[in-house]
């Protein structure tokens, strides 16, 4: 009984995917200050000189919440950027804890859902 419980959620989740498939891959935009409104698909870089702090993006699930993520090694949490070719990987996952409790990877500029 237990298994047909999960059918629904792993639906919605295929359903997400496929509907953010649209956009491709995320990419990057660096900006010295946050995105008034943020494009979704865009992985904004907040910083000068190509130090960044804060990595900012529309929340995936739709809910249109900006997402910020920490990327100075001197506070927590802290999450380690990679951009190859303007594709952008985060680590670790972003879950947020209120809110919509989106909880994802962004692997090669591509969502991945927990």
């Amino acid at each position: 009984m237990q298994k047909w419980r999960s059918i629904p959620r792993r639906v919605s989740l295929w359903l997400r995917d496929m509907y953010f498939a649209r956009w491709g891959r995320y990419r990057v935009i660096e900006d010295e200050d946050l995105p008034d409104d943020a494009i979704p698909g865009k992985l904004y870089l907040v910083g000068e000189d190509g130090r960044y702090w804060i990595a900012a993006m529309r929340c995936p699930c739709a809910c249109g919440t900006l997402l910020e993520m920490n990327l100075l090694p001197d506070s927590e949490p802290v999450w380690a950027l990679r951009v190859i070719n303007a594709t952008p990987t985060l680590h670790p996952s972003v879950w947020r804890k209120d809110g919509c409790r989106a909880h994802f990877l962004l692997r090669n500029g591509r969502i991945v859902w927990c």
